[in-house]
């Protein structure tokens, strides 16, 4: 299979139609869920919300995954991360012999192309030595982060925007 930082996996026909039929939807979505939707990081909460006023276990959110609700709820938790933490979509771009990452789910990352090479390098060493001391690379599987919203009431969707700025910070003291 190949890498998540190929470009197979930025840019294939799979996570394309994902992703325009989500944003199709997302109008009436917002309209039905109160209006206001804006992108925001404070928008998650109000999210959160929606979420867990519809469904109270994660096999209850799990059997809805493909709705409309919950699709475009994944979609706008992906999003946020998109214009607010400089993150990009992914998705395996077939159907592979053996179940496919995060369920074919598409996921949101921080691209390997917008790392600097210091950064890459810093991160490949720590990989190659197996050490927990660097942080890792954000990835987020916004379908798995709604559905666990219902597993633990003590999970919540801004948690994804800590790991960025863990990340974040860490980023710059590399830079200096």
């Amino acid at each position: 299979m190949d890498d998540i930082d190929t470009p197979a996996w930025a840019d294939n026909p799979r996570l394309n139609a994902w992703l325009a039929t989500q944003q199709a939807a997302f109008p009436q979505w917002a309209a039905d869920h109160g209006g206001g939707w804006d992108f925001s990081p404070e928008s998650l909460g109000r999210l959160e919300k929606l979420i867990r006023s519809r469904f109270t276990t994660w096999e209850e959110a799990d059997q809805a995954r493909d709705t409309v609700l919950m699709s475009v709820a994944t979609w706008y938790l992906g999003e946020v991360q998109v214009r607010h933490c400089g993150a990009s979509w992914r998705c395996v771009p077939d159907e592979p012999d053996e179940p496919p990452v995060a369920g074919g789910y598409p996921l949101v990352t921080i691209a390997r192309e917008h790392l600097t090479d210091t950064e890459r390098d810093l991160l490949d060493a720590d990989d190659a030595e197996d050490d927990d001391d660097l942080p890792s690379v954000p990835l987020i599987d916004p379908a798995a982060k709604i559905r666990s919203l219902c597993a633990n009431p003590h999970r919540h969707l801004t948690d994804v925007l800590d790991w960025y700025a863990r990340f974040t910070a860490w980023r710059r003291s590399v830079a200096g």
